[in-house]
């Protein structure tokens, strides 16, 4: 299993980012590579979100279990139905000294261990993108 773990900082208060991460319905407008995610349901601090990715050419299809903390601006995820073997993690929305911290942990292993060293590198860089994205989304 891969694991990608990166805090990157920005000038966007909490709260801009927090606003921007939970669009998710809003992520292909300015995320390279993200088709669609839908929210298909769920309610309160739950929900659930379907998402098209495109990857290396291929398109990558999942359903996700979401639990948001508000309070603690916390995100975890993990896969219920899907391409990949294994997608799990969190996104974590904090106070720094240039205004915010973003970080975002995924564990993940696409199920193809032939081509694992060659994707594995790109799905790192994909979601690298997609939180410099919501950063850039926020300010």
């Amino acid at each position: 299993m891969a694991v990608m773990h990166r805090t990157l900082t920005g000038s966007a208060t909490p709260d801009q980012v927090w606003k921007a991460l939970l669009d998710v319905e809003a992520f292909p407008d300015y995320m390279e590579g993200v088709s669609e995610v839908t929210v298909t349901g769920g309610d309160g601090d739950r929900r659930e979100s379907s998402w098209i990715v495109e990857l290396k050419g291929s398109e990558m299809e999942w359903e996700q279990e979401d639990v948001l903390d508000h309070v603690a601006r916390r995100w975890e995820f993990r896969q219920t139905d899907g391409d990949l073997a294994e997608y799990r993690g969190h996104w974590q929305v904090g106070e720094d000294p240039s205004g915010v911290s973003l970080e975002l942990k995924v564990e993940f292993d696409i199920g193809l261990p032939m081509v694992a060293d060659m994707i594995h590198p790109a799905v790192v860089r994909a979601l690298e993108g997609y939180q410099r994205g919501v950063l850039d989304r926020s300010a």
